[in-house]
């Protein structure tokens, strides 16, 4: 059986919504700030960031970057993008989600909503993975907004 959840998490990252989005669909960039901590990697082997595009990832520890990730491209605009991206092990799919990004303007840059609508075929726990993994990663991205104006 299937688990279903929805997760919603929101950020105020210190940069104006075009740098904003830049940051999060720039391929280095984002390589960079994914990973959730020091001991894991995400590795982006393929990308076509338009709709109807694609990406390839593999991401998990250093020594084996496991997890293969396989997105779909929906909208693509600066305030807005979504993806569907199906999470496999060893060939077996994990979850099944649709990423949706919403980015707007604040008083002190931008604000990131970030709405993940999962599938899981693992269980629950599955849910509690995206979330710690998710918010540490847009804890990168912040400080790497707030760190590094020129990235």
């Amino acid at each position: 059986m299937a688990d279903f959840e929805t997760l919603t998490l929101e950020r105020e990252i210190p940069c104006s919504p075009e740098r904003l989005f830049h940051l999060i669909t720039d391929r280095d960039t984002r390589q960079k700030w994914s990973a959730p901590d020091n001991d894991s990697v995400l590795i982006i082997d393929e990308y076509d960031l338009r709709p109807g595009g694609h990406e390839k990832i593999r991401c998990g520890p250093k020594d084996s970057p496991d997890f293969n990730t396989l997105g779909q491209f929906h909208v693509v605009t600066p305030e807005f993008f979504c993806l569907t991206e199906t999470l496999a092990v060893g060939g077996e799919t994990m979850s099944i989600s649709l990423c949706s990004h919403e980015i707007s303007a604040t008083a002190t840059g931008s604000l990131l909503r970030l709405t993940l609508q999962i599938t899981s075929l693992v269980g629950p726990e599955m849910f509690k993975d995206f979330s710690n993994g998710w918010s540490a990663s847009l804890a990168n991205l912040a400080a790497l907004a707030s760190d590094n104006p020129g990235a």
